[in-house]
């Protein structure tokens, strides 16, 4: 059976906090995450949680896998 992953919004919002003014891309948030290097999987995983939390998460895509806090 495959556990369902629900993300603790308030540690991805201090993850995309830290890049501050700098862009980031899923896979760095995925690494700090998880706490170690994300794979493509969990890479997919993240880059769908920015997109479907970037409003509370403050975040805007600014190229394609690219994110800036807001």
């Amino acid at each position: 059976m495959n556990a369902v992953f629900t993300p603790n919004l308030d540690k991805l919002r201090n993850i995309v906090q830290r890049f501050g003014p700098h862009s980031f891309t899923a896979g760095q948030v995925a690494t700090e995450y998880e706490g170690a290097a994300a794979s493509s999987e969990s890479s997919k995983t993240f880059e769908e949680l920015l997109q479907r939390h970037a409003a509370v998460l403050g975040v805007h895509s600014v190229s394609a896998g690219v994110w800036k806090a807001s």
